[in-house]
């Protein structure tokens, strides 16, 4: 249950453009109203089937801890204004360090360390504490200031205050460090120059100081690094596919409430529909309840009653709060809730469509849409038909139109899904190069402390050398998986990607490897990065529409005509009404090769409308576009090699033999001989160059130039008799065919 709320919470703040924390805790309908602390123990609740199958909240049975004084106290602290917390923050401790100053000031005046009196000290140390506070705040406003200036020069860069935002605390802790540095001399006002520049303890704090800004500057770089990581990687990854995402969304809400206005909510065309989509998380229980008999209509309506008890509540509470709260009846919340589950998205798909189609056809109009919202939402409606009619052939039909909602689902799952990944591998990114800031922090403060350190260099140069050639691998390895995923990104998860002639889907995104499923077992497969960054990614979920080639062998007698009546047939076959949504109108018969003189190789080239991701829908194109090429095959008809004679001593060909005399046998083979003979277009022995010059009154100039070439090819092989070139006189047509 908690997974189920937390996937839609994610899914919520995924197209907010809003970022959700790592954990989701869901407290009951009370604790939101009074967005209230509220402490205890969840328990899980039980259903007919013997799990929760619902989506509403776990609540706490028990009683609830009350808060005390002192805990009202402190939640009315945090819900006040940044002022108001900053002065209850810093105004106590600010008088605890008075009492030193005033202390050292009178009583204890003369009162030193070492050789520096005391109150200096402590006045410093009251001077620092404002300046902590006051330097966080100047870096809580500094994104503020960032968007004003911006916003002047280029609205594209305001996106960046984003990174100020999350490096709010190393920004705060950097100023700190040079204003505390900057603020040392204060501890001498009441000494003379001398005796602080001989303390060495003085000396010892400005060097810590002075170390630290140096520390605070490579914190901030690496923590710079990182958000300007994850920003450009979400924003070149997710910005364009968020955007998209919401716009459907929003044009899925506009006609959800021109359906409601149309048929009201649970009227009796669509009262299974709207069970689906508002009760979804009792329709597991309704199917085997409906299965065994059991009358369903009780849990049909437990879905309405909840929705608009909430819905009450909501109304109620945004009269209070001055906006919107609980609003379940919303087009927004029903849509998004529908987009949760393939069920309800297939159940809101056919509620729209069904309520929009005119009555008597079985396609979706954009004059409908017109028809519906009226002309003076004219620029909505083509807006709205030219997102739903994603093939463009003028029309959407049923199928069109639940694909591209239920896709719509499954694309909001996946993206929250990659983006929960890819927010891990830089979480652990983070981690990696923080280590790296451990080790530099430390190697600064032994430079600033150790007189011997820079002496040393050579000797810890030779280590370093030796360390690198012992982890040379381990960190090649990192970087290329670090460049393979954050910058070349090939992937996401729930994308059809094929590497190595394997179809996979992309399971789960990491740091260091990738985990797939294939689709032919169904088996688990690991890959690391640095080894699918040396091979051949081809993304098919990323790709647009995409064509398949087939190769066909046919009989060596097949005619020019009988390829021009297989183009003809399949063409009309792709742009037929029940097919011209899952097919383009170009299409390709090509003659590829005439092999061994044996047969013909044709290839034929058939343009899907969609890439190849959803296989179900790209088996059943095929298929069915591989049954009307052998129908087309047999109709016109086209032979296979070889003919479709029956094969020798078959029934229908009975293989037989017959005598005859020598002297039939010689004559029947002078015949063929002469029969082979007077079928070639140049007689054994003949040129080529005198059959053109036999026939020059009826033959082109650019033939004679092809015979006068010929014949230089060819040579003269001695003179031809010239009764057996005015008996091939009568060949030379032969040539036009």
């Amino acid at each position: 249950m908690s997974f189920l709320t937390s996937s839609a919470k994610s899914s919520g703040d995924l197209e907010s453009g809003k970022k959700s924390a790592g954990v989701t805790i869901t407290t009951d309908v009370e604790s939101e109203k009074t967005s209230r602390p509220v402490l205890g123990r969840r328990k899980t609740s039980e259903r007919a089937t013997g799990t929760s199958t619902s989506t509403e909240k776990l609540v706490y049975d028990g009683e609830e801890d009350a808060l005390t004084k002192i805990g009202n106290f402190l939640y009315k602290v945090h819900s006040a204004s940044i002022l108001t917390r900053y002065a209850l923050y810093i105004l106590p401790v600010a008088a605890l360090l008075a009492i030193p100053v005033a202390l050292t000031a009178t009583v204890y005046g003369e009162r030193k360390a070492g050789n520096i009196r005391l109150l200096g000290l402590f006045i410093w140390i009251e001077i620092i504490w404002f300046a902590l506070w006051m330097c966080k705040l100047i870096a809580h406003g500094l994104p503020f200031i960032f968007e004003a200036v911006a916003g002047l020069i280029s609205g594209g860069i305001r996106k960046y205050s984003l990174v100020l935002i999350s490096l709010e605390i190393p920004v705060s802790l950097f100023l700190w460090s040079i204003v505390s540095y900057a603020t040392t001399h204060v501890i001498c006002v009441f000494n003379s120059k001398d005796v602080c520049s001989n303390e060495s303890w003085f000396q010892t704090l400005q060097t810590v100081f002075k170390a630290g800004i140096v520390v605070a500057a490579i914190f901030l770089a690496e923590k710079t690094i990182i958000q300007l990581v994850s920003i450009n990687y979400h924003r070149k990854t997710y910005h364009e596919k968020i955007k998209e995402s919401k716009k459907l969304i929003k044009l899925l809400d506009l006609l959800y409430d021109a359906s409601r206005t149309l048929f009201p909510e649970y009227c009796h065309e669509f009262e299974e529909e709207d069970a689906e989509i508002q009760g979804n998380t009792l329709a597991d229980v309704r199917t085997q309840l409906a299965k065994a008999g059991v009358q369903t209509k009780v849990f049909d309506n437990m879905g309405r009653v909840r929705d608009k008890m909430t819905a009450a509540f909501g109304a109620m509470a945004s009269d209070i709060a001055g906006k919107q709260v609980f609003s379940t009846t919303s087009a927004h919340n029903i849509v998004i809730e529908a987009l949760e589950t393939p069920r309800a998205s297939k159940a809101l798909a056919r509620r729209l469509w069904l309520s929009f189609v005119g009555e008597g056809r079985d396609v979706l109009l954009k004059q409908d849409l017109i028809e519906v919202l009226g002309e003076s939402r004219l620029v909505e409606a083509e807006e709205i038909f030219a997102l739903l009619d994603r093939d463009a052939n003028g029309d959407v039909s049923l199928d069109e139109m639940t694909l591209l909602i239920v896709n719509a689902g499954q694309d909001r799952k996946n993206r929250a899904s990659s983006m929960h990944d890819i927010s891990q591998a830089i979480a652990v990114l983070d981690r990696l190069l923080s280590l790296v800031v451990l080790v530099a922090i430390a190697f600064v403060y032994a430079t600033f402390f150790s007189k011997t350190f820079a002496s040393k260099t050579t000797q810890l140069w030779t280590t370093f050398t030796g360390l690198a050639f012992a982890i040379g691998g381990t960190v090649t390895e990192f970087l290329g998986c670090c460049i393979f995923l954050f910058v070349k990104h090939p992937y996401d998860v729930g994308d059809r990607v094929t590497i190595t002639d394997t179809e996979l889907i992309v399971e789960r995104i990491s740091l260091m490897y990738s985990v797939f499923r294939r689709i032919d077992t169904n088996s688990t497969l690991q890959i690391p990065h640095n080894i699918a960054n040396t091979l051949w990614i081809e993304n098919i979920s990323r790709s647009k529409a995409m064509k398949e080639r087939l190769t066909l062998a046919v009989a060596a007698t097949t005619s020019h005509d009988d390829i021009l009546t297989l183009h003809g047939e399949l063409t009309k076959f792709v742009t037929s009404d029940e097919n011209r949504r899952d097919f383009q109108p170009d299409f390709e018969v090509e003659l590829r090769s005439v092999g061994d003189l044996k047969q013909l190789d044709l290839r034929v080239e058939i343009r899907h409308k969609s890439n190849f991701s959803n296989e179900t829908v790209r088996n059943m194109r095929r298929n069915k576009f591989m049954c009307e090429l052998l129908s087309a095959a047999r109709r016109i008809p086209l032979e296979p090699p070889g003919g479709s004679a029956a094969p020798l001593g078959d029934p229908s060909n009975p293989a037989y033999s017959v005598a005859v005399s020598d002297l039939e046998g010689v004559a029947a083979r002078e015949r063929k001989r002469v029969e082979v003979e007077g079928a070639r277009l140049v007689p054994a022995g003949g040129r080529y160059e005198d059959l053109v010059m036999q026939q020059e009154g009826g033959v082109s100039s650019g033939l004679k130039a092809f015979g006068g070439a010929a014949g230089s090819l060819l040579g003269r092989r001695g003179s031809v008799r010239s009764g057996e070139i005015g008996r091939r006189s009568g060949d030379a047509s032969m040539l036009g065919r």
